[in-house]
């Protein structure tokens, strides 16, 4: 009995093994995905019809107690950039208000376990204020396992579940797939003002 619990107890010592090897196979892979993201970014940047702008960033974790990083798990963000909601807003003396759109972000982070979890995080605005502020792309047990193909199914995966979170999807999320969650549809909140000026 005493050999079973060595035995038992010797399963954090796998363990850890296990931690550290996927967090090296991060460390090595995350170099591969960075470039091709940025390929990605960079294809559409030029080619896509709306320029709203790609972008690839690395981010570190960050400690607030000792304002401190920790570089050896860094995080990949393929992000868009803010869009104008065209809806402008004007008063007599010449003030204008106008809103716009946060771009989605599509986030691989590694997990404490050397996992890594792609996450999505929704467009974003002051007319539209996802409940959720993370949806869950993947999984991925062993980071080495991660090939270019399967990050472009994440990426395709992402920006279309990206576009149903925008003011340019919302009306269109339940005709494209009515498994898709659906997402509180907030109103402007248009107060009616009587008025005889005319406003440009």
């Amino acid at each position: 009995m005493i050999t079973d619990i060595l035995n038992t107890a010797n399963l954090y010592n796998e363990g850890i093994k296990r931690v550290e090897e996927r967090r090296a196979q991060w460390l090595k892979k995350h170099e591969e995905l960075k470039g091709h993201l940025k390929e990605i970014a960079a294809y559409l940047n030029t080619n896509a019809a709306y320029k709203q702008g790609y972008f690839v960033d690395t981010l570190h974790a960050f400690n607030e107690d000792i304002n401190g990083t920790c570089t050896d798990m860094p995080s990949l963000t393929f992000r868009s950039g803010s869009m104008p909601m065209l809806v402008t807003f004007k008063n007599s003396m010449g003030e204008r208000k106008e809103y716009t759109e946060e771009g989605f972000r599509i986030i691989f982070n590694p997990m404490i376990t050397g996992q890594l979890l792609v996450l999505l995080s929704p467009h974003r605005s002051e007319l539209n204020k996802p409940e959720q502020t993370f949806t869950t792309l993947a999984v991925i047990d062993n980071p080495a396992d991660l090939t270019m193909d399967a990050a472009d199914q994440v990426i395709k995966q992402g920006i279309e579940a990206a576009f149903y979170t925008s003011f340019t999807g919302i009306s269109e999320q339940q005709e494209a797939n009515e498994n898709m969650q659906s997402h509180a549809h907030n109103p402007i909140g248009f107060k009616r003002y009587e008025t005889t000026e005319h406003l440009k």
